[in-house]
């Protein structure tokens, strides 16, 4: 993951923005491993590590933003994902997906 990243931020250019949504370790870990390509357990804290290291300033993070599949019971429509992404407070409850803003610093340093 950390050669990921830093290739990432090798080809960002000075002040370019890299948003990461994925599932977050710590609110599904009872169906985190159900896909295939997860197979790295990660959490919001181990990605803002990993995204320190490689260099990245750390915008904003939401530990809880989105569910962790749109399979669900409830009908998907415009009206209530507009409702969802304005009560950040349902987050809290549904979320298991994290959300995380950041960019590359204008002096583009790296940890060693």
């Amino acid at each position: 993951m950390l050669k990921t990243l830093s290739d990432v931020f090798s080809l960002l250019k000075t002040g370019g923005t890299l948003i990461i949504l994925q599932p977050n370790i710590r609110y599904a870990y009872k169906v985190y491993w159900d896909f295939f390509d997860h197979n790295i357990p990660l959490s919001d804290r181990s990605i803002v590590e990993a995204l320190l290291l490689t260099g990245f300033k750390v915008d904003r993070l939401i530990p809880r933003f989105l569910p962790y599949t749109t399979k669900s019971k409830i009908p998907q429509n415009t009206f209530l994902v507009k409702a969802y992404l304005k009560i950040p407070l349902v987050w809290k409850l549904l979320g298991k997906q994290m959300l995380v803003i950041c960019h590359r610093d204008k002096k583009g340093e790296r940890l060693k």
